[in-house]
């Protein structure tokens, strides 16, 4: 666990001081000691090697108790919400920390099927798609292109066109509620979604790192595989 919070402090002097003040209150000394320990080895690591750590953490994190569960999900909540707002990493984090642990401490119940047919999550696969697009580049043709790689095949299986939403309507919060949405779809509209990700992501040949992070908590929330298509690109 301390392995997660030394990954989500801050690299503002006062604001990893406001978060491991906060988590000592949440969990305890000791803990804040250890985090502390560990904070030079995690800065070394390279953002693109983050999420591999983070993989490496989740089977020694299944062993905790539900109350220790509980302290740990409430303490990575306090140190991503200590800042004001939530980056990219730090909502990444959430996800896939907690959609692999939820369900051995929760028995979280999986999401009652709604959708089975794409066309009512139009504006929702529009937002993901162009959120990715956003992400991998900077100039608008770039970004229209990006998004019209992924956007093609969704376009014709919804039977409507998706349009590239601005930068402002696909934040993360619009992301967040995309995806809940998209939750409960019939698993091969999920799949439809994620390999038109996929397509978006690698328009360009070059996959960012903020946009491997993006397409992994929209597998891992979707509960797909990330699709063949980037098997052989370099992350």
């Amino acid at each position: 666990s301390t392995l997660v919070y030394a990954l989500l402090l801050s690299d503002d002097d006062a604001t990893r001081g406001k978060q491991l003040d906060e988590l000592a209150a949440a969990t305890s000394a000791a803990v804040r000691q250890e985090t502390l320990r560990l904070l030079p080895e995690v800065q070394a690591v390279a953002t693109h090697a983050k999420l591999p750590l983070v993989d490496l953490a989740l089977p020694g994190l299944r062993h905790l108790s539900p109350t220790q569960f509980q302290q740990f999900r409430a303490a990575v909540q306090k140190l991503v919400e200590s800042d004001g707002e939530i980056d990219l990493f730090e909502y990444v984090l959430q996800k896939v920390v907690l959609r692999h642990l939820e369900p051995f401490f929760l028995q979280a119940r999986k999401p009652t099927i709604q959708y089975y047919a794409l066309k009512p999550l139009a504006g929702d696969c529009a937002i993901l798609l162009s959120a990715l697009a956003y992400l991998g580049q900077d100039e608008p043709d770039k970004v229209e292109f990006a998004f019209r790689q992924g956007a093609q095949l969704l376009s014709y299986a919804a039977q409507v066109e998706l349009r590239l939403v601005t930068a402002a309507e696909c934040d993360l919060e619009q992301v967040d509620a995309a995806l809940t949405r998209l939750c409960q779809a019939v698993p091969q509209i999920k799949k439809n979604v994620l390999n038109a990700c996929a397509q978006t992501v690698a328009a360009d040949g070059v996959i960012q790192e903020l946009e491997a992070e993006l397409l992994r908590a929209i597998a891992d929330t979707l509960d797909c595989p990330i699709p063949p298509v980037l098997s052989d690109r370099s992350v």
